[in-house]
């Protein structure tokens, strides 16, 4: 009977911290979701520009926490639009195929320190899933104003995230050797991210927001070419 009530103590401690996760979405104007990978000799930042989903997190029980994160592959931005069109092509990610890059978590386990954080989980790039674990750097969580007259509020937090893979891992294999048997783009592809996190119902509400911000203040029409 102890023992019974025992587990039945445990079971309700981590209903109750369950409960207490945060569910997240992406405050896209402080989040970055970035890689960097070798080009010709010098290394090449890259970011994705369209990606959305969800995670949820609770200190107090981090290894409930869940991540679920689904990138717009075209929206690829290496800040040079020829390379851009090649990195969207068959030659590399061949959006057209393969649309969408996502990442679903498996677990979430404590790191080297306090507020870091190891989260496995299955990568799909190209058409091919495989394991990747992102090491987790949790930043803290506040509130935060929202709105012309601050009365409502948003619960935010911040992580920063790294990981590495192969990109053969997942069928990227174009390549071309230079002159000194270097390779021209490097296999190895460091991912960094940036994370400001917010409560989903304050993500739904600041979009809304920002709809009627366009609707009351559209854009300028584009100015005509001067005629010949």
């Amino acid at each position: 009977m102890k023992k019974f009530l025992l587990s039945l103590a445990a079971f309700g401690f981590l209903a109750s911290t369950s409960v207490n996760a945060t569910e997240y979405g992406f405050d896209k104007a402080h989040s970055h979701i970035g890689f960097s990978v070798t080009h010709i000799l010098s290394k090449v930042p890259g970011e994705f520009k369209d990606y959305d989903g969800t995670f949820s997190f609770d200190p107090a029980n981090p290894e409930a926490g869940k991540i679920d994160v689904t990138i717009q592959a075209a929206s690829i931005n290496t800040d040079n639009e020829m390379r851009d069109h090649h990195l969207q092509s068959a030659d590399f990610f061949d959006v057209e195929k393969y649309p969408t890059i996502a990442f679903k978590s498996t677990g979430v386990s404590k790191g080297a320190s306090d507020n870091e954080y190891q989260v496995a989980g299955n990568l799909t790039l190209h058409g091919v899933t495989k394991p990747v674990t992102l090491d987790v750097q949790y930043l803290g969580s506040d509130t935060m104003p929202m709105g012309k007259d601050g009365k409502m509020t948003a619960n935010i937090a911040g992580f920063s995230a790294t990981a590495k893979i192969d990109r053969r891992d997942f069928g990227l294999v174009w390549n071309k050797t230079l002159a000194s048997g270097n390779l021209m783009v490097s296999n190895d592809v460091a991912i960094n991210l940036d994370i400001a996190a917010m409560d989903k119902k304050s993500v739904d509400a600041m979009k809304k927001m920002m709809a009627g911000m366009k609707k009351d203040n559209p854009a300028p029409a584009p100015t005509p070419a001067p005629s010949n």
